[in-house]
């Protein structure tokens, strides 16, 4: 036996239709949306902080302090768990955790650029009186270059200073380029001293040398009780570890993550 609808419930039924499902696809559209843009938040920031660990990473090994050390490693450990989040699908709260190493390197990135602006001008003017005397016009320039970007570094810096407070990104960015400037600085400092202070037939060769070469040179120039220190600022201008293993590295091997509170609750998610 066959069963006839009456039109009038057919007509409610398409009406009720057309107003629900458009609010439920609504819904779900926008729930989407949101998770992506938290997911495209994530990657970003994880990209991003690949970028700024690796600016300041040899600056910390080399030189920082145990204070600063310690922060690097707290950094480092976010960072991590950042990324666990993210493979665990939990993009709000990898962001979270991007947030907070990026809120301390904003700090490492002033202290590092602070005392590098500074050791750029000690160099430089320590260096200035054998450079002036030697009368090369070469070493001169490269002084004058050296202090150009001690300069521009302190520039960058103060407008890094002065981006809205919560823009972590974009103030970290502005740091890294004045960190490539100071570190330039320093390189120019050494090239106005071993121009200035080399035979006339191994000058025209200081621009081609390679880092180890360059290196040995810098240590066979420098009094004895520089010797080890201006070695070491060169590692240093080059993005290199004075140990085998940076302290990035060494906090990968071992991350410890469990010496942040926040990871046993994100144990516990999904």
């Amino acid at each position: 036996m066959s069963i006839t609808i009456p039109r009038h419930f057919i007509l409610v039924g398409v009406i009720f239709a057309f107003i629900i499902s458009p609010a439920s696809a609504l819904a779900q559209r926008t729930k989407s949306s949101l998770s992506a843009g938290k997911q495209r938040n994530a990657e970003k920031g994880l990209k991003d902080n690949r970028y700024f660990f690796y600016f300041i990473n040899a600056s910390i090994t080399n030189l920082g302090s145990e204070e600063e050390k310690k922060l690097f490693r707290e950094a480092v450990q976010r960072d991590i768990i950042a990324q666990l989040l993210y493979m665990k699908f939990l993009f709000g709260e990898s962001f979270d955790e991007i947030l907070k190493a990026q809120k301390i390197l904003i700090d490492l990135y002033r202290r590092v650029l602070g005392r590098d602006i500074e050791m750029a001008k000690r160099l430089l003017n320590s260096f200035a009186p054998a450079v002036i005397s030697s009368r090369d016009i070469l070493a001169r320039h490269y002084l004058k270059l050296g202090y150009r970007d001690a300069e521009d570094a302190r520039i960058d810096m103060v407008m890094g200073d002065n981006f809205r407070e919560t823009l972590y990104s974009m103030r970290l960015y502005r740091y890294a380029k004045a960190i490539k400037k100071v570190k330039h600085g320093k390189r120019y400092a050494f090239f106005s001293l071993l121009e200035a202070k080399s035979p006339d037939d191994k000058k025209k060769n200081l621009h081609l040398l390679g880092y180890d070469e360059l290196g040995k040179l810098i240590g066979e120039t420098s009094g004895d009780d520089k010797k080890i220190f201006n070695v070491l600022i060169h590692a240093d201008n080059y993005y290199k570890s004075k140990d085998l293993l940076s302290l990035y590295d060494r906090v990968w091997e071992k991350p410890e993550l469990s010496e942040i509170k926040e990871y046993e609750d994100y144990l516990k998610m999904r």
